[in-house]
């Protein structure tokens, strides 16, 4: 496992270059990454090779603002028209929970999941989030190993091997491996 020294978009190349060597080494052709604007899948398809199938997952529409998804529609379509995937969907680790923490406060279950881990980073969060969420519109199998990338803020530090579950069988996930992601250690 790489230990990047921070965090943030400064390891985006280096982090799909490490999913990509895992999915050569293992015979995958399924790279799933988290992008919010459209930065990293830019990243992505700059690196990936022909065979390799990438699953894009933006944040949902109106997260931000009402009516509005800050993903890139120009990007969503040449991803399309090259035979990859762009899912938009409710985040399975918020979601309509953080509707319920806004209005009454306190915590709810799927929020005490995330927060747990986020202890590690927020990539492996976002890592297995992305994962169940691929997992709940069909776009991966739940009996394959697949690899995950995510990141803290903007671009991508977190790689991860995960067997998906589905929302509602999510104690089932797998994490075979993290292959890297920030440390919180700094000397």
């Amino acid at each position: 496992m790489l230990l990047f020294a921070r965090s943030g978009e400064i390891n985006t190349e280096e982090t799909l270059k490490i999913a990509l060597d895992e999915l050569r080494r293992n015979g995958g052709n399924t790279l799933l990454i988290s992008s919010t604007r459209g930065n990293s899948a830019m990243k992505a398809l700059e690196l990936i090779p022909k065979n390799v199938r990438l699953i894009v997952v933006t944040h949902s529409q109106g997260f931000k603002q009402p009516n509005t998804n800050e993903f890139s529609s120009e990007l969503r379509q040449k991803l399309v028209s090259e035979g990859h995937v762009v899912l938009t969907a409710t985040h399975a680790l918020s979601g309509l929970e953080r509707s319920f923490r806004r209005e009454f406060g306190g915590v709810y279950p799927s929020e005490i999941v995330a927060n747990a881990l986020r202890l590690f980073s927020q990539g492996v969060k976002v890592c297995v989030e992305i994962a169940v969420m691929a997992a709940d519109a069909g776009l991966v199998r739940c009996d394959e190993w697949i690899v995950s990338c995510g990141g803290t803020g903007k671009g991508l530090d977190t790689a991860m091997v995960i067997k998906p579950a589905n929302s509602s069988n999510f104690f089932e996930l797998q994490v075979g491996t993290i292959l890297c992601m920030p440390s919180a250690y700094s000397s």
